[in-house]
């Protein structure tokens, strides 16, 4: 008797928790997508006269107008610096002495010109650049229709593949590429 309470006390506490997870990730739904009144070049360019170096990535944070943009610095640190979205001013910055973290992979692509390409692909909201470990530039771009794209920027051509996962029109080309192969 005791064990069938237990496992009742159980349940219900899953149930609810459960139904309060799900209040929390619907409210997220409802807020406004994050903007940028200024460009990433600005947001780039205010962070690195703050931490001079390499910019690696830069993100728009969902709760408040800011970019988020990563430094590998001249002096072998690594910076995250937060500029202000509206007015290209940097907010604040701090430096990260890791030393297992190595120095960015050199590319001919450069940010800007990775962000053009994957916006070219894809139009609307550039919301995330990042240089990753393999030396490819991984974008994020919100359409106009509110859609989240995951594109990869080849960093030396330059080169836009999509995500699959993220677009179905590319599925289907896919599909069809792979039976003209047959």
């Amino acid at each position: 008797m005791k064990r069938k309470i237990v496992i009742a006390t159980a349940v219900t506490a899953l149930l609810i928790g459960g139904g309060t997870a799900t209040a929390f990730a619907t409210s997220d739904d409802d807020a406004k997508p994050a903007t940028s009144a200024i460009t990433l070049d600005e947001a780039t360019t205010a962070a690195v006269t703050s931490a001079p170096g390499t910019v690696t990535g830069a993100e728009l944070d969902d709760e408040e107008p800011t970019w988020e943009v990563d430094v590998y610095g001249k002096d072998a640190k690594w910076h995250d610096v937060d500029v202000d979205a509206t007015t290209a001013k940097v907010k604040g910055a701090h430096a990260q002495d890791d030393e297992d973290d190595r120095a960015p992979k050199s590319t001919k692509v450069s940010m800007g010109e990775a962000a053009k390409a994957a916006l070219k692909a894809r139009p609307g909201t550039l919301t995330s650049i990042d240089l990753d470990d393999d030396g490819a530039w991984e974008a994020e771009v919100r359409s106009k229709d509110g859609k989240e794209h995951e594109l990869t920027v080849d960093a030396t051509t330059a080169k836009v593949t999509a995500d699959q996962a993220d677009d179905d029109t590319d599925d289907t080309d896919q599909a069809d590429d792979d039976n003209d192969s047959d």
